[in-house]
């Protein structure tokens, strides 16, 4: 009799969902298996392509990297994602409220009791222990990175008489003014020319007739420049080295043609500070 339970269970499930089957609390269809490949454990981070629908409604699709969590309830995409190999394709069917709500963190689902169904391709397994050696391995390379950084900095410093220390850089005032010192929140009139640390100009307004506007604290400029100028009074001139972190950065900036990574010289005259 039990045999015979299950063998109609089974009907049923194959005419619920032709060509799928029943797994524990989901329905799955298999496109492509890589037997030969590892399955992901509890703990690895995954990253999945998944192509969503509910019925004949097209959800977002979504990249998702996420760690392998044991399930949230029985049939989540966790469980699911525990039969497959790596580079297999699959089309899932769950439990659409609760995959949309508990999974996806969507809120109440829209579609009644209309099945999610989920067309996933597992991209990519990542051990915990391979995750946490790649941070390390980055947390050296930046070590490296600033400590050259810092290098640069020192030696333009020391090579162009740059002998204030300011936030990881140096200046120099070239010329003293008499004015008073700018605070955040006031806007402020600049002469500047900017430099890499072979002394190529990449930027410039050196026109008193146009001269660069911003307020301090508004990020209209480089941080560097904004600490820079609430250093100088009204009427000085000072040259400053800058680490990236002060200027563009990781990014850079491409139109300037500033590698990441790249520490900046500049000369910047404080010509006044503009009543609001």
């Amino acid at each position: 009799m039990l045999t015979a339970l299950l063998l109609c269970l089974t009907a049923v499930s194959c005419r619920k969902y032709s060509g799928f089957k029943h797994g524990s609390g989901y329905y799955y269809q298999y496109h492509i298996v890589n037997e030969e490949n590892e399955k992901p454990q509890t703990g690895d981070f995954v990253m999945v392509n998944m192509a969503l629908r509910a019925g004949d409604v097209e959800l977002s699709p979504m990249t998702q990297n996420n760690m392998l969590i044991d399930e949230l309830y029985k049939g989540d995409i966790y469980c699911a994602l525990r039969g497959m190999h790596l580079y297999d394709s699959a089309t899932f069917i769950f439990d659409g409220p609760r995959f949309y709500e508990e999974f996806l963190g969507m809120g109440e689902y829209p579609y009644g009791k209309t099945p999610v169904y989920a067309d996933v391709k597992l991209l990519r397994i990542m051990s915990k222990q391979s995750i946490e050696m790649a941070e390390l391995q980055f947390k050296e390379r930046r070590q490296r990175q600033k400590h050259y950084e810092d290098s640069l900095v020192k030696a333009y410093a020391n090579t162009h008489g740059l002998t204030m220390p300011l936030s990881g850089g140096y200046y120099v005032c070239t010329r003293k003014g008499d004015g008073p010192k700018p605070s955040v929140g006031q806007t402020v009139e600049i002469l500047f020319v900017g430099r890499r640390l072979d002394d190529s100009e990449f930027d410039r307004c050196t026109d008193p007739a146009n001269p660069r506007a911003f307020e301090i604290g508004k990020n209209q400029v480089a941080r560097g420049i904004e600490i820079v100028v609430q250093e100088m009074n009204v009427g000085d001139k000072i040259t400053a080295v800058l680490p990236s972190s002060l200027v563009f950065g990781e990014k850079g900036d491409v139109l300037l043609s500033i590698p990441p990574n790249t520490p900046l010289a500049y000369d910047i005259e404080l010509l006044r500070i503009v009543e609001n």
